[in-house]
C-alpha cells in the first residue's frame, strides 16, 4: 500500500510545478573486488510556486518537497533493480531548497536532489 501511495503523493506535490530529471550512469572499469559494479547519479529538480516568506505554509511546503526528494532517493533502488541491477545501495544524497523571489507568477522555490548509487549489474 505504501508503494502505491508514493507516486500519488509525489504527483500531488508536483502538480502545477515544473519538473526535470537528469540521470547519469558512470561505467568505470571495476576494481578487482567490485566486478560488475557501476555508479549511478540521479538528479531531480522541480519548481513549487507559492509565497517564499517564512510562514508556516511556506515552511511546510518546503518540508514536503524535501520529503518527496528523500522518498525518490529511496525508491530509485527499486527502479534500478527492476531495470539493470541485482544489488543497489545509496552512496550519497544531497538536497537543496532555493527560494525564487520576483514577480508573483515566478515566486516559489526550486527543490533539487542529487543521489548517488552503487549497483551491481544483472
Amino acid at each position: 500500500m505504501r508503494r502505491s501511495l508514493f507516486p500519488a503523493a509525489l504527483a500531488l506535490l508536483l502538480a502545477g510545478s515544473v519538473h526535470a530529471q537528469q540521470i547519469t550512469i558512470q561505467n568505470r572499469p571495476p576494481a578487482p573486488d567490485t566486478k560488475g559494479e557501476i555508479r549511478v547519479q540521479v538528479n531531480i529538480n522541480f519548481f513549487v510556486p507559492g509565497a517564499v516568506i517564512n510562514t508556516e505554509a511556506s515552511l511546510k511546503a518546503q518540508e514536503e518537497a524535501r520529503s518527496a526528494l528523500y522518498r525518490s532517493a529511496g525508491h530509485e533502488c527499486e527502479v534500478l533493480q527492476a531495470a539493470i541491477a541485482t544489488d543497489c545501495r545509496i552512496e550519497s544524497v544531497s538536497v537543496n531548497i532555493n527560494r525564487n523571489f520576483g514577480q508573483p507568477q515566478n515566486e516559489g522555490f526550486t527543490a533539487t536532489g542529487s543521489f548517488g548509487y552503487r549497483v551491481t549489474l544483472k
